[in-house]
């Protein structure tokens, strides 16, 4: 089924169940996406994906603007996720986002796994809309302009956070003597 995400909308409303599907398959990769840079682990990646998905199926009768719908969708992604990262803070691991290994030899990947573990408590120990937009950005490849669309926040906010984010990691990751 085609169709802009307002028509896919006013169908499935009208009783087409197709159009659902098609909005779905149609933002759920984003989604995906946009949650496994916030929470790192590809299974509660997809469990929260998942609950977005069903969150907005029994709520999209209360979407206001048919045309916001991508918006509203990862607003309800993050929430989900920023909950999720508040329960399960220490399940988090960064393996799902870097390379496995810097090499073939046993003390390379050693090397490589103490670095990225330092990384994520650097990450992990920002404040809370600094890390999502860290996420966001560096990992998910997000414009400042969908960072603050999603987290319905300034341009100019998504902006600072990330600066400030990112100066935050520097220090963090210069302390644990990883720096240049």
């Amino acid at each position: 089924m085609t169709g802009n995400d307002s028509d896919l909308i006013k169908a499935w409303l009208e009783g087409d169940e197709g159009a659902f599907v098609a909005l779905m398959k149609r933002h759920q990769e984003q989604v995906f996406r946009l949650v496994r840079s916030m929470v790192f682990d590809i299974e509660d990646a997809k469990d929260i994906t998942q609950r977005a998905f069903i969150k907005v199926f029994n709520n999209i009768g209360r979407l206001r603007k048919k045309d916001s719908f991508k918006s509203w969708l990862f607003k309800i992604a993050v929430n989900l996720a920023r909950d999720h990262l508040r329960t399960r803070k220490n399940h988090l691991t960064l393996e799902a986002w870097m390379e496995k290994g810097t090499g073939n030899t046993p003390e390379k990947r050693l090397i490589s796994r103490e670095i990225k573990e330092h990384i994520k408590e650097a990450l992990l120990s920002l404040p809370p809309r600094q890390q999502v937009v860290v996420s966001l950005r560096l990992l998910n490849g997000l414009s400042f302009k969908e960072i603050a669309d999603y987290l319905e926040i300034k341009e100019k906010t998504a902006r600072t956070n990330f600066h400030f984010g990112i100066k935050g990691l520097r220090n963090l990751i210069a302390q644990r003597g990883l720096g240049p």
